[in-house]
């Protein structure tokens, strides 16, 4: 499920998504897709054109084994736009009356969310038809995204794929926030705040982590609040 399209870049890392209005997708949003703290992904398509010729043939079978990248990020904040806020003059037609009488008018109502890119996730489908994760890598990634880069809701499954690291051998895979240092780089107030919110999601999908995720929350907490006392 897609949510929003990026229409805007605040940095490189900070972009704006819009959401989809109604009947723009056969499905209906809901407020949750799109919440505070929601992690999601979206493809990098600059890296998805190296093997567009090397895999035609799949693609033409309606098969694609190509390993497609994503730009892992959260989103922390929303804007609501309404250009007509304002305008209280008398109207010719109201809401109804404009979708019935002129179908191609277009809303400029829309619902904006910011995201903060975390990272950078490389998977692959494979032939039994499972998704096999070649890399995950937290930090500013090489690429910008493009306009127009489609957005789409992470799971829970892929949320604790995108902080679970196995780069060390012979031990088992471990607990990884690598973004931690660019979101406390960042000047924004609702960065602590998302990161906080973050902290609560991973405490519900690393139980066995807990007690290192409360000493990163206590810290994080504290620090926000001598930012807020000054």
């Amino acid at each position: 499920m897609q949510i929003g399209k990026i229409v805007k870049s605040e940095s490189h890392i900070s972009y704006i998504c819009q959401i989809f209005g109604q009947r723009e997708r056969d499905y209906e949003l809901a407020p949750p897709d799109y919440a505070f703290g929601r992690f999601v992904r979206v493809p990098v398509r600059a890296e998805q054109n190296g093997g567009a010729e090397e895999n035609h043939v799949e693609r033409a079978l309606g098969i694609d084994y190509t390993p497609r990248t994503y730009a892992v990020g959260v989103i922390y904040d929303t804007i609501l736009q309404n250009p007509t806020f304002g305008s209280l003059g008398p109207r010719l037609s109201n809401e109804t009356q404009v979708e019935l009488f002129s179908p191609d008018y277009v809303s400029e109502k829309a619902v904006l969310v910011y995201v903060m890119v975390l990272g950078v996730l490389v998977q692959q489908q494979t032939p039994d038809e499972g998704v096999k994760i070649l890399s995950v890598k937290h930090g500013v990634p090489t690429l910008a995204l493009e306009l127009d880069s489609e957005v789409e809701p992470m799971d829970d499954e892929e949320v604790r794929i995108f902080h679970l690291f196995g780069d060390r051998p012979d031990e088992e895979p471990y607990l990884h926030m690598g973004y931690i240092p660019h979101i406390i780089a960042q000047r924004n107030s609702l960065l602590p705040m998302v990161t906080l919110q973050i902290i609560e999601q991973l405490e519900r999908l690393f139980p066995r982590n807990l007690s290192l995720l409360s000493i990163v929350k206590r810290n994080f907490a504290w620090r926000l609040k001598v930012e807020t006392t000054g």
